[in-house]
């Protein structure tokens, strides 16, 4: 599943991890409350973390398709495996507030992504990255340094996807929670999937804040790690306050980006549809920009644990429109832990998403594509066998951008199993 380029340390770890994987007493610790499956007293793991490595592996299967609608109908079998390994500098002997992170992925079978049934955003997002950049495999690494207790400098390959299954509420990147990427990951038209650059965070009580550099370009394209930033630069300016509102936990954020990158002018778009040999005169846009509202209201959050909870999430992006092709995008939903008594590590989730094209772009494709905004509602129940085995129901109920395509119904189930 990974390529020999680092298939070996993936290896490695994996049999590391399963010589210890009945380390400790698996009936007097309870093999079915570990965090994961190798996560027991004694073993692996807790010997690494001591040491200054953790190290995190997971495997998901997914059974995903088109049960109504125009496309293919057959049900697609796929998976995604994933290591993630972080060190403390610290603890490996080197200098205080060092730290770094390496993500390994790769994807294997077939995913709903490609039923022709006339969505434009990918109906899994875990099964459509790395492989929308030509690769079933991706490797990313970052470099940490904690300046002083409110800054924080971090260079490097980053995983967007990663930052995406930290969100409260909503997080999952794909892999948890919702699985469409209107939703598990939001759409801005200026952030790829994986970005080369640098990100500044500065904390104070409550507000933190994160400046973002990054090159426009995804990070999966050789040509960025060898001249990075030779076609502009992207700058991203967040601000996050959490707050309490009518006495509950509110997260509010705002995010403003501005791209130096030249992109085609959307009124251009027929040219490109004429015969090779005809000639062209493509026109450029300069900057993109694109701005975003976001929140998520806890209603229920664990006294012992704040993190887990379940409230209303929402988000309210808008773009230039030309040459950012997604003019604006909206979604909104419920979802979180389930609050009963015994069921604390389930999630659920229902949303509904819009994303509109930019009306450039849908005026140049009109003679031959018929466009219209893509939207849809997604509901989920990730249900945990233990904290480290789940099975998720999955549904989507889409209107395909295409818009001579009938709605689109997807029902798909996931299990993972965390190592």
């Amino acid at each position: 599943m990974f390529s020999p380029k680092y298939s070996c340390v993936a290896k490695i770890v994996i049999l590391f991890l399963l010589v210890g994987a009945v380390s400790g007493n698996a009936s007097e610790h309870g093999l079915f409350s570990r965090p994961s499956l190798l996560d027991g007293p004694g073993g692996p793991k807790a010997w690494l973390r001591v040491r200054g490595i953790t190290v995190d592996a997971s495997l998901t299967h997914f059974f995903q398709g088109l049960a109504s609608g125009d496309g293919d109908q057959d049900m697609q079998s796929g998976g995604k495996g994933d290591i993630l390994l972080a060190f403390d500098g610290w603890k490996l002997g080197l200098w205080q507030g060092l730290f770094m992170n390496m993500h390994g992925e790769a994807i294997y079978g077939d995913d709903a992504n490609t039923q022709g049934n006339g969505t434009i955003i990918p109906v899994n997002t875990a099964l459509a990255f790395p492989q929308l950049g030509g690769s079933d495999e991706e490797l990313s690494l970052t470099l940490t340094q904690q300046i002083n207790e409110q800054t924080m400098l971090t260079l490097g390959k980053f995983n967007m996807l990663d930052a995406a299954a930290r969100t409260p509420l909503i997080g999952g990147g794909g892999l948890d929670t919702f699985m469409n990427l209107g939703l598990a990951a939001p759409i801005s038209g200026v952030t790829p999937a994986y970005l080369l650059g640098g990100l500044l965070s500065y904390r104070t009580d409550p507000a933190a804040f994160g400046l973002f550099v990054y090159d426009p370009h995804s990070a999966q394209d050789s040509d960025v790690l060898k001249d990075p930033f030779d076609d502009g630069v992207t700058f991203s300016l967040s601000v996050t306050e959490p707050f309490q509102l009518w006495g509950d936990t509110s997260i509010h954020r705002i995010r403003g980006v501005y791209s130096t990158q030249d992109g085609i002018d959307l009124r251009d778009i027929p040219q490109l549809l004429l015969p090779p040999e005809a000639e062209r005169e493509l026109g450029t846009r300069s900057g993109y920009w694109f701005f975003s509202y976001a929140f998520q209201h806890f209603f229920f959050q664990d006294e012992t644990d704040p993190s887990r909870g379940w409230g209303l999430f929402g988000q309210l992006g808008v773009s230039d429109g030309n040459p950012n092709p997604v003019e604006w995008s909206c979604f909104i939903g419920i979802g979180g832990n389930n609050p009963l008594a015994g069921r604390n590590h389930d999630r659920f989730g229902i949303a509904y998403f819009r994303y509109s094209l930019s009306d450039d772009l849908v005026d140049g494709l009109r003679p031959v594509i018929r466009l219209e905004d893509e939207h849809g509602i997604e509901a989920f129940y990730d249900f945990a066998v233990a904290p480290w085995l789940k099975i998720t129901g999955n549904l989507q109920v889409i209107d395909p951008a295409l818009s001579d395509n009938s709605r689109s119904v997807f029902l798909g189930l996931r299990t993972q199993v965390k190592f």
